[in-house]
Protein backbone atom coordinates (compact mmCIF):
# COMPACT_ATOMS: atom_id res chain seq x y z
CA UNK A 1 0.00 0.00 0.00
CA UNK A 2 1.16 3.41 -0.94
CA UNK A 3 0.43 6.26 1.37
CA UNK A 4 -0.52 9.71 0.39
CA UNK A 5 0.09 12.20 1.73
CA UNK A 6 -2.27 13.36 4.40
CA UNK A 7 -2.90 10.01 4.84
CA UNK A 8 -2.54 8.81 8.60
CA UNK A 9 0.50 6.70 9.56
CA UNK A 10 0.21 3.66 11.16
CA UNK A 11 3.09 2.13 13.75
CA UNK A 12 2.99 -0.67 15.41
CA UNK A 13 3.17 -0.08 19.28
CA UNK A 14 5.32 -3.45 20.31
CA UNK A 15 2.67 -5.34 21.74
CA UNK A 16 0.71 -6.63 18.55
CA UNK A 17 -1.47 -3.94 18.60
CA UNK A 18 -1.40 -0.64 16.34
CA UNK A 19 -1.54 3.11 16.71
CA UNK A 20 -1.86 5.92 14.11
CA UNK A 21 0.28 9.24 14.37
CA UNK A 22 -2.27 11.39 12.37
CA UNK A 23 -0.66 14.51 10.28
CA UNK A 24 -1.15 17.49 11.99
CA UNK A 25 0.91 21.05 12.07
CA UNK A 26 4.35 21.66 11.81
CA UNK A 27 5.25 20.18 15.42
CA UNK A 28 4.63 16.39 13.42
CA UNK A 29 6.74 13.63 14.87
CA UNK A 30 10.26 13.34 12.77
CA UNK A 31 9.44 10.10 11.83
CA UNK A 32 5.67 11.39 9.98
CA UNK A 33 7.98 13.81 8.64
CA UNK A 34 10.18 11.68 7.14
CA UNK A 35 7.35 8.83 5.79
CA UNK A 36 5.04 12.28 4.87
CA UNK A 37 8.99 13.70 2.67
CA UNK A 38 8.76 10.05 1.12
CA UNK A 39 4.86 9.99 0.09
CA UNK A 40 5.87 13.37 -1.47
CA UNK A 41 8.74 12.00 -3.31
CA UNK A 42 6.89 9.01 -4.59
CA UNK A 43 4.37 11.03 -5.81
CA UNK A 44 6.30 13.23 -8.40
CA UNK A 45 8.15 10.04 -9.47
CA UNK A 46 4.60 8.56 -10.22
CA UNK A 47 3.66 11.51 -11.94
CA UNK A 48 6.29 11.42 -14.00
CA UNK A 49 5.64 8.19 -14.31
CA UNK A 50 2.30 8.71 -16.01
CA UNK A 51 3.38 11.85 -17.81
CA UNK A 52 5.45 9.05 -19.87
CA UNK A 53 3.00 6.72 -20.07
CA UNK A 54 0.17 9.51 -21.60
CA UNK A 55 2.84 10.57 -24.01
CA UNK A 56 3.60 13.67 -23.01
CA UNK A 57 6.50 15.67 -24.70
CA UNK A 58 9.93 14.45 -23.87
CA UNK A 59 11.13 17.88 -23.09
CA UNK A 60 8.46 18.35 -20.33
CA UNK A 61 8.97 15.48 -19.03
CA UNK A 62 12.49 15.86 -18.44
CA UNK A 63 12.76 19.22 -16.86
CA UNK A 64 10.24 17.32 -14.44
CA UNK A 65 12.79 14.24 -14.49
CA UNK A 66 15.51 16.59 -13.33
CA UNK A 67 13.58 18.22 -11.02
CA UNK A 68 12.63 15.05 -9.22
CA UNK A 69 16.34 13.96 -9.13
CA UNK A 70 17.86 17.06 -7.90
CA UNK A 71 14.72 16.76 -4.87
CA UNK A 72 15.43 13.30 -3.93
CA UNK A 73 19.46 14.08 -4.28
CA UNK A 74 18.95 16.56 -1.74
CA UNK A 75 16.67 14.03 0.66
CA UNK A 76 19.52 11.96 0.71
CA UNK A 77 21.80 14.31 1.31
CA UNK A 78 20.36 16.14 4.23
CA UNK A 79 19.74 12.51 5.54
CA UNK A 80 23.42 11.49 5.34
CA UNK A 81 24.91 14.89 6.50
CA UNK A 82 22.31 15.87 9.33
CA UNK A 83 19.32 12.86 10.33
CA UNK A 84 21.85 10.06 9.90
CA UNK A 85 24.85 11.45 12.46
CA UNK A 86 22.08 12.32 14.83
CA UNK A 87 20.54 9.18 15.10
CA UNK A 88 24.21 7.00 15.23
CA UNK A 89 24.73 9.89 18.64
CA UNK A 90 21.64 8.94 19.90
CA UNK A 91 21.28 5.26 19.16
CA UNK A 92 24.82 4.20 17.92
CA UNK A 93 23.03 0.65 18.27
CA UNK A 94 21.63 2.01 14.66
CA UNK A 95 24.93 2.60 13.33
CA UNK A 96 24.67 -0.29 10.73
CA UNK A 97 21.16 0.24 9.94
CA UNK A 98 22.82 3.73 9.00
CA UNK A 99 25.28 2.79 7.33
CA UNK A 100 23.56 0.23 4.83
CA UNK A 101 21.18 3.29 4.36
CA UNK A 102 23.66 5.35 3.40
CA UNK A 103 24.94 2.79 0.69
CA UNK A 104 21.68 2.62 -0.82
CA UNK A 105 21.90 6.13 -1.21
CA UNK A 106 24.78 6.23 -3.33
CA UNK A 107 23.23 2.98 -5.36
CA UNK A 108 19.80 5.68 -5.68
CA UNK A 109 22.84 8.32 -6.43
CA UNK A 110 24.21 6.08 -9.25
CA UNK A 111 20.62 5.47 -10.84
CA UNK A 112 20.12 8.98 -10.77
CA UNK A 113 23.36 9.98 -12.70
CA UNK A 114 22.64 7.29 -15.07
CA UNK A 115 19.40 8.72 -15.62
CA UNK A 116 20.46 11.82 -16.28
CA UNK A 117 22.72 10.57 -18.57
CA UNK A 118 19.84 9.87 -20.91
CA UNK A 119 19.23 13.26 -22.39
CA UNK A 120 16.43 12.90 -24.90
CA UNK A 121 16.37 9.35 -24.98
CA UNK A 122 13.12 7.39 -26.32
CA UNK A 123 10.14 7.56 -23.65
CA UNK A 124 10.18 3.89 -23.39
CA UNK A 125 14.19 4.26 -22.36
CA UNK A 126 13.20 6.89 -19.93
CA UNK A 127 10.27 4.74 -18.76
CA UNK A 128 12.59 1.49 -18.05
CA UNK A 129 15.18 3.56 -16.31
CA UNK A 130 12.56 5.63 -14.14
CA UNK A 131 11.12 1.79 -13.11
CA UNK A 132 14.67 0.56 -11.84
CA UNK A 133 14.72 3.83 -9.94
CA UNK A 134 11.67 3.38 -8.82
CA UNK A 135 12.05 -0.12 -7.55
CA UNK A 136 15.23 0.96 -5.51
CA UNK A 137 13.18 3.77 -4.39
CA UNK A 138 10.52 2.01 -3.23
CA UNK A 139 12.76 -1.17 -1.57
CA UNK A 140 14.95 1.86 0.27
CA UNK A 141 11.68 4.08 1.51
CA UNK A 142 10.15 1.02 3.20
CA UNK A 143 13.14 -0.55 5.00
CA UNK A 144 14.33 3.14 6.35
CA UNK A 145 10.67 3.82 7.47
CA UNK A 146 11.03 0.33 9.10
CA UNK A 147 13.82 0.73 11.01
CA UNK A 148 14.27 4.77 11.67
CA UNK A 149 10.60 6.44 11.46
CA UNK A 150 9.82 5.45 14.76
CA UNK A 151 13.05 6.00 16.68
CA UNK A 152 13.18 9.38 14.70
CA UNK A 153 9.33 10.39 16.09
CA UNK A 154 10.79 9.31 19.27
CA UNK A 155 13.43 11.97 19.15
CA UNK A 156 10.69 14.98 18.81
CA UNK A 157 10.53 17.64 21.22
CA UNK A 158 13.56 15.90 22.84
CA UNK A 159 16.61 17.40 20.81
CA UNK A 160 18.42 20.11 20.70
CA UNK A 161 17.48 23.33 18.13
CA UNK A 162 20.18 22.66 15.94
CA UNK A 163 19.63 18.60 15.65
CA UNK A 164 15.88 19.43 15.28
CA UNK A 165 16.44 21.68 12.17
CA UNK A 166 18.72 19.21 10.65
CA UNK A 167 16.23 16.81 10.77
CA UNK A 168 13.44 18.38 9.81
CA UNK A 169 15.59 19.97 6.43
CA UNK A 170 16.00 16.31 5.77
CA UNK A 171 12.13 15.49 5.86
CA UNK A 172 10.33 18.44 4.79
CA UNK A 173 9.83 20.56 1.37
CA UNK A 174 9.09 18.17 -0.83
CA UNK A 175 5.96 18.30 -2.27
CA UNK A 176 5.72 19.16 -6.57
Amino acid sequence: MVLRAGDPVVRGSGSGGEHVIEPSSRLEAFGNQLVQAHIALRERLEALSDGLADGARVTDLWSHCLSFCAALERHHTAEDDGVFPVLAREHPELRPVLDELGRDHRIVSDALAALGELGDAEPEVLQRELAGVAALMETHFTYEERKIADVLSALTGRLGETDAELITRATTGYDA
